[in-house]
This record gives structure tokens, C-alpha cells and sequence, in this order.
């Protein structure tokens, strides 16, 4: 690593923290079943946030300013960047905070099954799973991206941070077409941190299959309030409203009322109660924080608040690190028991949003699955749901397949109760 910390004395800088980040990547590149470009990636750079102390009419300030620069860049030209970001620091009047105690590490590499086998052949191996799967008799991979990354990160500080570690992902995206009775297209995309071959193939195959009967789909869903499900993709964004609204950075100015102890799933849980525990995407925060699985909710209850270090030490907290992964365990019931009731299964949407602000989802339906309860199923399109997680989470319930992506592990499929649908 470069001598940061004479650059910093002659700067002027006392606080600062640095990322150096060396990253790889193979990548392919696929038009329908054709190998179109293969390409691989080495880049080096560093991001130098510095931080200046200082009072104004006698209230005092912790400004900071942030810069990326290459590793190629001469110590010269770094100097200019650093010297021109703590100038800006001086302009940004946060409230004065302090930042834990550095901690020193050796190297981690993160376990994991995505180690071993080259970049190249990781590629390779999830191309090879997402094409055995294409071989429906009318929809089709159209295109397909796929990314395999290796990081490298060293992380120092004023404070004594100086820790590193080594963490491999894989991810992509794939666009699957069905051209009868009409053309249409659906865009997926992926990440995985574990060389999760059924999970790809799994996604392929029931992405060809909703593709297809998006094809076919004419009308749309009747208005009303449904029982809605939602799955794959779509129930960590849901469950996401929690690790959002339990963020310092959105209690401390107000925008969520959580705190330790709170029933944050509400008063009278008659459905699956949430136990939630935050899981570690990286041994480290990105302020260089030790990181740890830890519980987060417990049956509806409140345990942990994460958060940055400037407003977790605004709320008088434990400096625990942003945490962006969630790990709940299996629910109750069966995903096709889910289904066999009047619902609305919505596969697809043009857009979905899960509001962390006021608690409201909504999303405009591509392809839904519209279930009698006697055995009788319609494909619709068209319409959108609209609802709030405040009315639904007490009835919320779980599927007891699992899903396990980069940022999620838990139930695939979650059952919401009387949301509203705007249809004909």
C-alpha cells in the first residue's frame, strides 16, 4: 500500500480513511446460445475520505470529503486530490461525532465454494447452468451477462484500522423472449457469493416459464382487495422495509420511530412471526468495522439498531456497521398450500417499490396467476397492487421453501392479506 500517512502529514490531514480496492472480474457475453465476447477486467483504485474538526459560532463540526484515485496515480497527483477534498471538508457542517476504535487484521478470505476454480471457469460453470435450462418449447434466452468478481480490499485509517480481506461473487443478467402468440421479453438479474448452480438453474427455468405465459396473458385482474403472493425476488424486498426503517441514518432525523424492544411487526402477530438475524456479506463494514451475524428481530420484536458510524454515535449506540443482508428461517407453510386459496400470485412487475418511508408497496403487474381456490388458475396482466406493510404484517406468512441469494437466505414465496388491486 502507498505511504498514505506521510501524504496525509503534508497535507495537513489528521482524520482519513482509505479503501484500496484491487478488482477482477471474468466476463461473457452471450447473444441467444453464441459465445459474442469474453472479456476480463483488472482494475486498482482507492477511495480517500478525510474529515476536519472545527467550530462555528461555538458549535463544533466534523466536516468530511471523499476522492477515488487510481493506483497508478503518482503520490504528486494524489496529494492535489487530498489537498482539494479537504478544502471541501471545511464547507460540510455535520455535527461533531467520533469514530470507534480501529481494529488490525490479517488477510480474510471469505469462505466459500466460489473459491478455487479460476474466475474463468466460475464463469463458465454458471453459463453452462443457465443454458442447460434453456429448452422450453417456446420461450428462450435472448441474451445473457455474466460477471465473475474477485475483490481484494486493505482498508487503514488515522484511528488504527488496517484490515483486509478477499471476497469472490458472482453476477449477471439475462433477457428470456417468447415471440407467440405475442413477442414479449423478461429482464432478470442475479448475484450469488456461492456457487449456486441450482439456484441459477431454477431462476432460468421458472423466468422461461412466466415469460411464456406472459405471452398469453390478455386480461386483467378484476379491482378489488386479493390476498396477494409474492416470491422469488420480490419478498427480499419486502422484508427489506425492516433493516431499512431500524437503520441509525433513517432514525435519527426522524423517519422511523424503531427502537430496541419495539413489537415492530405489530401488537397481535397471527401469522408467521418474524425472527430475522443480520448476516455478513463481508468480514468488514466499509468503515472497517468487525462484522458478525447477529439478531435482529425476534418474533416481531426489536433487537439490534445498525447503522454508520457519525449516527449510530448520534443515537448513543454501539458503532456495529451497515448491515445488507438478511438471513430468516423457513416458514410454516407449503408455497403450493399458499396458492390454494382466492389470490393473486404476481411473478412479474414492471416496476415494484417497497417504500421504507411510509410503509407502502406498489408495482405495476406484467404476469400474475390469478388462483379460484378450486383448482382453476388465470393468467392476467395489467393493473398494479398497492398496499402498506403496517396493514399486512401481522398476517404475513412464510413458504416453507427457501431461497439463497448474495444478499438474502430465507422463504421464497410470503403471502400478504387484502391488498388493494386496481384492475378493470
Amino acid at each position: 500500500m502507498r505511504d498514505y500517512a506521510k501524504i496525509m502529514r503534508s497535507c495537513g490531514v489528521e482524520d482519513y480513511f482509505i479503501t484500496e480496492t484491487v478488482s477482477e472480474s471474468a466476463e461473457l457475453f452471450f447473444i441467444k446460445k453464441k459465445l459474442d465476447m469474453r472479456r476480463y477486467k483488472n482494475t486498482a483504485e482507492a477511495e480517500i475520505s478525510v474529515y476536519k474538526v472545527y467550530e462555528d459560532n461555538g458549535a463544533k463540526f466534523k466536516g468530511g470529503a471523499s476522492v477515488i484515485v487510481n493506483l497508478t496515480d503518482t503520490d504528486a497527483e494524489v496529494t492535489e486530490k487530498v489537498k482539494s477534498a479537504l478544502y471541501g471538508a471545511g464547507f460540510v457542517k455535520n455535527k461533531y461525532y467520533e469514530f470507534a476504535k480501529g481494529v488490525k487484521s490479517d488477510t480474510i478470505i471469505m469462505e466459500s465454494d466460489l473459491n478455487g476454480p479460476s474466475l474463468s471457469e466460475l464463469a463458465k460453470k454458471f453459463a453452462d447452468a443457465v443454458y442447460s435450462e434453456d429448452c422450453d418449447e417456446k420461450a428462450f434466452i435472448n441474451s445473457l451477462e455474466i460477471f465473475a468478481n474477485e475483490e481484494k480490499v486493505h482498508m487503514v485509517s488515522s484511528y488504527g484500522t488496517d484490515v483486509s480481506y478477499v471476497k469472490r461473487t458472482v453476477e449477471g443478467e439475462f433477457v428470456a423472449q417468447c415471440k407467440e402468440p405475442n413477442d414479449v421479453e423478461t429482464y432478470q438479474s442475479f448475484e450469488y457469493d456461492s456457487l449456486a448452480l441450482s439456484e441459477i438453474k431454477n431462476l432460468v427455468k421458472s423466468t422461461l416459464a412466466l415469460t411464456r405465459d406472459r405471452a398469453e396473458a390478455v386480461n386483467m385482474p378484476k379491482a378489488g382487495n386479493y390476498d396477494i403472493v409474492l416470491s422469488d425476488k420480490y419478498v427480499p424486498e419486502v422484508i427489506s422495509f425492516y433493516p431499512t426503517r431500524a437503520n441509525a441514518a433513517f432514525i435519527y432525523p426522524g423517519y422511523s420511530e424503531f427502537k430496541v424492544g419495539d413489537k415492530v411487526q405489530g401488537e397481535n402477530v397471527k401469522g408467521d412471526a418474524l425472527n430475522i438475524r443480520f448476516g455478513v456479506t463481508a468480514p468488514f463494514s466499509e468503515e472497517g468495522i468487525p462484522m458478525k451475524e447477529r439478531s435482529f428481530i425476534e418474533n416481531g420484536v426489536l433487537k439490534t439498531i445498525h447503522g454508520s458510524q457519525r449516527f449510530s454515535y448520534y443515537l448513543g449506540i454501539e458503532q456495529i456497521g451497515n448491515y445488507d443482508k438478511v438471513i430468516l428461517p423457513a416458514g410454516s407453510t407449503k408455497f403450493a398450500e399458499m396458492l390454494n386459496r382466492p389470490c393473486l400470485h404476481v411473478v412479474n412487475f414492471s416496476d415494484f417499490q417497497m417504500d421504507s418511508y411510509d410503509g407502502h408497496f406498489k408495482g405495476e403487474i406484467r404476469l400474475a396467476y390469478l388462483y379460484d381456490g378450486k383448482g382453476n388458475v388465470e393468467f392476467v396482466t395489467g393493473g398494479s397492487i398497492n398496499g402498506s406493510i403496517f396493514d399486512s404484517q401481522e398476517d404475513i406468512v412464510l413458504s416453507e421453501e427457501t431461497q439463497k441469494l448474495a444478499q438474502y437466505e430465507g422463504p421464497r414465496a410470503i403471502l400478504l392479506k387484502g391488498v388493494a388491486v386496481a384492475g378493470e
